[in-house]
């Protein structure tokens, strides 16, 4: 049978009994489109989650001192040597020293802030790190004269657009924006007390922005925070972390253990905190895919009822078939085009609905939903992969349905129908 009368032909079918078909189509088109919108809703979440909320770089291990030294020799500690060694460890590329400011330090700002009064005290943690550790160079990130460089991280002005400046009713900002600004640092003082040595007050200006950079304080030059140190009587000489940098991210297993072999510890603290999250929304996904899965079941089983139907009311019309000369092969085409037209339809019609439902949901969040922190733009990623699945999910349930058919026309005697 050529394709031009197999088309005519399945057209033909398909338009009598077009309730039935409207019917078996709806159950396509619903399971599809469930399928669809919690699959990228998961995507989407998890992408979130990598890479504004939580991100992780693979390629970085971060070595810490061990929480409790059991060892004849006293606490294992960080040293220039130690650095040193572990820097020379096989597979890493750079390490990169950090080093807490081992005072206490607030702020106390009263004065304009972008147009509006602001007063305010905050305790501060500082923590100095190796530039090469930002990533791209940041202009005036260096120990030098006048205001002490600092750098934030992205995260924090997150957390203070979608939080704390509406809260406040204090303007919402940018990075560009923020750069270059200048706050009142005092080292050797909290709000709730004071350093024995003294107070160190200072004047600290915004360089930039990193991931790298501490979520829950500013990052300073390493060379500023030791002089701190060294200004307070503080220890100048050991570092809280070492960050290695892998030369690949297939290196990073044997790096970890080399790392324990010496005695001290790896902090994988936010990489847990992704994977327990991480799971969680996968979870989440499976458990709510399976419902779209489920009712593409149903459609399945829709198409073979109404398929199944329509094969027995057409019982004489594939006898005449079978006596013009139609092989099994052209029944099977024409029940199969059918069945494939109705999964096709149901396919790209219950894709176009997730998507549509993206909208809406990203829509109602917008409309319903004060902002918050991390408020991506949509919650929903539709990769082209998955598009390709919520066609293909839409005629495998069309051809399963259609096996049932398919061997009720091959098993029809063509001479005792039309006798």
């Amino acid at each position: 049978m050529r394709p031009a009368s197999l088309a005519r032909l399945v057209g033909l079918g398909l338009r009598r009994d077009l309730r039935g078909l409207w019917l078996s189509m709806a159950g396509v088109i619903a399971g599809v489109s469930a399928l669809l919108f919690f699959v990228a809703a998961g995507l989407g979440t998890s992408e979130l989650l990598r890479t504004r909320i939580l991100p992780v770089d693979a390629t970085l291990v971060e070595v810490v001192p061990p929480s409790v030294s059991l060892g004849i020799f006293g606490r294992v500690e960080i040293d220039d040597a130690r650095v040193e060694e572990l820097a020379s460890l096989p597979g890493v590329r750079a390490a990169y020293r950090k080093m807490r400011v081992r005072v206490p330090a607030a702020t106390r700002y009263d004065g304009s802030f972008f147009g509006q009064r602001l007063r305010m005290g905050v305790e501060i943690v500082a923590e100095g790190v190796d530039p090469g550790l930002l990533g791209e160079e940041i202009p005036g990130f260096s120990e030098g004269e006048g205001a002490l460089p600092v750098v934030l991280s992205p995260r924090l002005l997150e957390i203070y657009n979608g939080s704390f400046a509406r809260s406040r009713g204090l303007p919402r900002l940018s990075e560009k924006l923020l750069v270059g600004f200048e706050f009142p640092v005092e080292f050797g003082r909290s709000l709730v007390g004071s350093s024995s040595a003294g107070r160190y007050p200072v004047s600290a200006r915004i360089a930039g922005f990193s991931p790298q950079a501490m979520l829950e304080g500013i990052t300073l030059p390493l060379e500023t925070a030791r002089r701190i140190n060294a200004r307070f009587g503080e220890d100048d000489r050991t570092y809280s972390a070492v960050v290695l940098r892998a030369e690949d991210p297939s290196r990073v297993p044997a790096i970890v253990e080399r790392v324990r072999e010496l005695g001290l510890e790896v902090d994988e603290s936010e990489r847990r905190l992704v994977r327990r999250v991480g799971a969680a929304i996968a979870l989440a996904t499976s458990m709510l895919s399976l419902l779209g899965l489920l009712v593409c079941a149903l459609a399945s089983v829709n198409i073979a009822l109404t398929l199944g139907a329509s094969v027995r009311s057409r019982a004489v019309e594939f006898g005449i078939f079978r006596a013009v000369g139609a092989r099994d092969r052209d029944l099977r085409a024409l029940v199969l085009g059918e069945a494939l037209a109705v999964g096709l339809v149901g396919g790209l019609l219950g894709v176009g609905l997730a998507r549509l439902a993206a909208v809406a949901a990203d829509a109602a969040v917008a409309a319903w939903l004060p902002p918050f922190p991390f408020q991506p733009e949509t919650f929903f990623r539709f990769p082209l992969w998955l598009h390709l699945v919520g066609v293909g999910l839409g005629l495998l349930a069309a051809l399963l349905g259609a096996v049932a058919p398919v061997r009720r026309v091959l098993r029809q005697d063509p001479a005792r129908i039309l006798a």
